[in-house]
């Protein structure tokens, strides 16, 4: 699920970050170890709780224009991942 592999890679750069604040890290990683866990038939849950994080995540006022850029990209990809498109 080649998706999936862009997903965790863009939440490993955004966790990597210097410019994304602890607490943004943490809940990204924790959206990156549910999706490193989870089995295939899990996915779609998975999909759902990370969707409904990064919307919390991205209404900060406090993130970056790049940060929040960052995580809406993650977002759209999340999107194709659930509809089955690609």
């Amino acid at each position: 699920m080649a998706e999936l592999t862009e997903v965790i890679e863009v939440l490993a750069g955004l966790c990597e970050d210097g410019a994304v604040s602890k607490g943004v890290k943490e809940a990204l990683q924790e959206i990156n170890t549910g999706f490193a866990c989870a089995a295939p038939e899990e996915i779609s849950m998975k999909v759902d709780a990370a969707l409904g994080k990064l919307e919390d995540l991205s209404i900060d006022p406090n993130l970056s224009a790049d940060v929040r850029t960052r995580l809406w990209n993650l977002t759209c990809i999340l999107e194709t991942l659930q509809n089955g498109k690609k």
